[in-house]
């Protein structure tokens, strides 16, 4: 745990943790609140539902990179603003619209989503060193699965009591004051936004006044060079900003791929898990305990992200996907059977979700310089929302079609097969590359 309070040491971490969780509350109750909208208060099936999430994730997915982006290049506040006035606007504008008019709507509002994600893993990778950016990705996840307990389960007792209506106007409200919120506080997105000190200690003021001296001596020569020889310094198309594209180039790698991958079968195996536990339990007559449910879900993924934040080592993001779509298939099994049981399995199948999410953040990390790092994230978001824009409306008509359980359990069969298929791939790859190496060194 050594690790754990070195990272809350660090100035600044406390405070961004912090609003992360409570900017997440109203984003974590969105998926939930818009299906039990549709399904409870529209009359409409699953699968009409599940789409109405998708047009959301769909908008978030295309503009979660150009938003990341904006971060990085024109700063928090002007990457904030349009959330604070569109998306707010339209969650307000899903409570009294129809169900078509609600489908282009979460479209809009997913376009206008508040970068949560990208300011809070962008600042966090900021502040803290690399040997210390697991142990604080992994709060920031025990921080976000706290508010996917507090949001749904909130978010559920409030549409039973008062209605979808009214709740969807409340979480417009609260969608609005998280952006205000990010905007007020402006946690840094880019080291040279960081507080130094006024004066450096002796050591490390001579040293930086050694190598300013001697830039300014180098530029003085170039300078004279150019003024002999008239020549006027090249710079080819691109080179004056390089890490404009980084973030792709990056990410189109065989492990940039692989990673994002990763990211979008484990976003699919926890969309279809949300949608599985409420259909389960609504078709039981126990649209009370979805709640409770959720809760014990996202307590399993707690736990699983404390101790993976807590290791010396990472895992692969492969391997960890595997264990979580291993520890899917068990829901689906005790689906209609004994509640404990099934208690049991929902908080198991927690167990991968929170190390899922840092273990593919931070390898994209690790594969962009800090310069783009805003747009590598919102790239990992959006592989998150296509991995969920995916399974919503596919896992809504399994559930229409064969049962609740089988959506959990279609989805942990589908993580299984795409990383056992990549990690074959790469095993394959590994082995050719070697067999060239040998051949050429032979």
């Amino acid at each position: 745990m050594d690790a754990y309070r070195r990272v809350l040491a660090a100035p600044g971490v406390a405070g961004v943790l912090l609003l992360g969780f409570l900017a997440r509350i109203p984003f974590s109750t969105l998926g939930l609140l818009l299906t039990l909208h549709c399904v409870r208060t529209l009359d409409r099936s699953y699968l009409e539902a599940g789409l109405v999430v998708t047009a959301t994730t769909i908008g978030t997915a295309i503009s979660s990179p150009w938003r990341g982006r904006l971060v990085d290049t024109k700063g928090l506040r002007r990457a904030v603003l349009p959330s604070i006035l569109v998306q707010s606007v339209a969650v307000v504008a899903m409570a009294f619209a129809p169900f078509e008019a609600v489908l282009v709507l979460a479209l809009i509002g997913g376009l206008f989503g508040l970068p949560v994600w990208a300011i809070v893993r962008t600042s966090l990778s900021v502040l803290v060193p690399a040997t210390l950016r697991r142990s604080a990705f992994a709060l920031d996840s025990v921080f976000t699965e706290l508010a996917f307990m507090i949001g749904p389960a909130a978010v559920t007792l409030a549409a039973l009591a008062a209605g979808t209506r009214a709740s969807l106007v409340v979480v417009g409200v609260l969608v609005a004051l998280a952006g205000i919120g990010m905007a007020v506080t402006n946690p840094p997105t880019r080291s040279d936004q960081l507080m130094l000190p006024a004066r450096l200690p002796a050591p490390l003021e001579a040293a930086e006044g050694a190598v300013l001296a001697q830039q300014e001596l180098l530029a003085e020569r170039r300078v004279a060079e150019d003024l002999r020889t008239g020549q006027i310094p090249v710079i080819a198309p691109g080179q004056g900003d390089p890490g404009k594209t980084a973030a792709r180039r990056a990410l189109l790698t065989a492990g940039g791929l692989s990673v994002l991958l990763a990211t979008a079968t484990g976003s699919l195996v926890l969309t279809a898990t949300d949608l599985s536990i409420v259909a389960i339990l609504d078709e039981r007559g126990l649209a009370a305990m979805i709640a409770g449910m959720m809760a014990l879900w996202c307590a399993g993924s707690l736990v699983g992200g404390l101790v993976y934040g807590a290791m010396s080592r990472g895992l692969d993001p492969l391997w960890v996907l595997l264990g979580l779509g291993a520890l899917s298939l068990p829901v689906a099994v005790t689906a209609s059977g004994d509640l404990l049981l099934l208690a049991v399995t929902i908080t198991l199948a927690g167990l991968f979700i929170a190390p899922m999410i840092t273990a593919t953040g931070e390898a994209i990390a690790q594969l962009v310089p800090e310069a783009v790092r805003g747009e590598a994230m919102g790239w990992h978001g959006t592989a998150m929302t296509v991995g969920a824009a995916a399974g919503s409306p596919v896992v809504g008509a399994v559930i229409d079609g064969a049962g609740p359980a089988w959506g959990v359990g279609a989805a942990g069969a589908v993580a299984l097969l795409v990383a056992l298929a990549a990690l074959l791939a790469r095993r394959v790859r590994r082995s050719r590359r070697r067999g060239r190496w040998e051949a050429a060194a032979g």
